[in-house]
């Protein structure tokens, strides 16, 4: 399962540059995904053990017994590990490491450092390369998560159906003769409230009960009262009682792994280029002879480090600006040619 989890990392420069060849990958500050949740074929084999531990319990006795999942804590197993190409920011590409400059230049002119009998001047560079480099990128990883979890167990209790067997009908007789021997004279409705008195046989009907063979019918002046209807034998439906949690039981962990795109920071990108201005630093440009010729003539002023311009003199030392370092610190300067207070 992919997601996009970027957390940017961000880093600036004041100069173009850019990679050489293919960037070392040593990436040590990788920002933690965060656990995707459970996923339908994780949630699946944890319910498969809620299953079995529900089985477990299950007496063949009619009772349901079933387990559902409680997802619990999720810890990091392995990675996040690099899974993919990187997609370099280049906005965030610094130089580290040694500045290897390409072609140098003086820019300004000599200035003198403390008591120094030399003069210096500003270094630059238009080109050279550094010989590491940080910068923030995106890729994916790879990492596995363990889901913990727990099962509630619970019961329903089983009852059978109970059964009823087929039952004739039930009722009883009345006499329903008004005069003429027939059961009804039409001199009013035969009912229990208006019939006359059971004679024998009608009696003698109720006394057999079921046993009669004409039971449940009208016999002549006998009419049959149903009380109650004849039925088929039949058995009620099984039931069972609502759900009782009985215990909550521990499930072996599911492992899942995961796929973030996230955005890390390289603090070992290897060699880049730089383009641009690059101020090196202060270096000599002006030397002062450290030995007189013969004679007890001190030497001339040599040009170095690459500075060609014409002020390299004694004239230039005596109101060379400072560029830093105590401006009293005035020795005898027996090196400077023809130098004179």
């Amino acid at each position: 399962m992919k997601t996009s989890k970027i957390l940017m990392l961000a880093a600036t420069c004041g100069y173009a540059i850019s990679p050489i060849g293919a960037m070392v990958a040593f990436a040590d500050t990788v920002p933690l995904p965060q656990a995707d949740a459970a996923s339908g074929v994780t949630l699946a084999a944890m319910q498969g053990q809620c299953d079995a531990l529900a089985l477990a319990h299950d007496t063949v006795n009619g009772d349901i017994w079933t387990g559902e999942v409680v997802v619990g804590a999720v810890t990091l197993v392995s990675g996040p590990t690099e899974a993919g190409p990187r997609d370099i920011d280049d906005a965030t590409i610094v130089g580290t490491g040694t500045y290897v400059p390409g072609n140098t230049e003086i820019r300004g002119d000599p200035f003198r450092i403390g008591g120094s009998v030399n003069m210096f001047g500003d270094q630059w560079s238009t080109a050279g390369y550094w010989t590491d480099s940080t910068y923030s990128f995106t890729a994916d990883y790879d990492s596995t998560f363990s889901h913990a979890f727990s099962c509630d167990i619970s019961q329903e209790v089983f009852h059978e159906g109970q059964y009823h067997p087929a039952t004739p009908v039930q009722g009883f007789y009345i006499n329903c003769d008004f005069g003429n021997g027939q059961g009804n004279d039409n001199s009013g409705a035969c009912t229990v409230e208006n019939a006359g008195q059971p004679q024998g046989s009608c009696e003698a009907h109720n006394a057999q009960g079921p046993a009669f063979p004409r039971w449940g019918t009208d016999v002549e002046q006998c009419k049959f009262i149903v009380t109650e209807p004849a039925h088929d034998a039949y058995t009620d439906p099984d039931t069972w009682d609502a759900p009782v949690l009985i215990s909550n039981e521990p499930g072996v962990a599911v492992e899942q792994d995961q796929t973030d795109s996230i955005c890390a920071f390289e603090d070992h990108g290897g060699p880049v280029r730089a383009t641009g201005d690059f101020k090196i630093g202060q270096v000599v440009i002006c030397i002062s002879p450290s030995k007189t010729v013969k004679g007890g003539v001190p030497g001339a002023w040599a040009n170095h480090n690459g500075y060609t311009g014409t002020k390299c003199t004694t004239d230039w030392f005596k109101v060379a600006p400072w560029g830093s370092g105590s401006t009293t610190s005035n020795g005898t300067y027996i090196s400077v040619p023809n130098y004179s207070f």
